[in-house]
């Protein structure tokens, strides 16, 4: 299993937002996006929004643990948690590390 700490790392949250909030969540998260500024260590960021409209995918790449738990201690990702905290009714969020890649990771 060792092998696998080569392979990217990213950082999963599952949002289920309050009901028919997603939309407003959706907006905050892309407008709230600029005020974050250049975070150190993150290398990919997206946003997937379920087709029936029950939740959001957000998917940040970073170079380390580290890097993402320095980044969630920041004055500016505690205000835009705090700034969206009343769209959300729960979130789900973990670490992983690719396995399979189709283009051949």
């Amino acid at each position: 299993m060792s092998s696998f700490n080569s392979k990217p790392l990213v950082h999963i949250n599952i949002l289920t937002p309050k009901p028919g909030r997603l939309d407003e969540f959706i907006s905050g998260q892309l407008e709230g996006r600029p005020s974050l500024g250049q975070i150190r260590g993150l290398n990919t960021s997206r946003l997937y929004r379920a087709e029936d409209g029950s939740r959001a995918i957000l998917v940040a790449g970073f170079d380390s643990v580290e890097d993402y738990e320095e980044f969630q201690k920041g004055p500016a990702f505690q205000a835009e948690r705090a700034r969206l905290k009343p769209l959300i009714e729960g979130v789900q969020p973990a670490f992983y590390r690719l396995i399979y890649d189709l283009s051949g990771g």
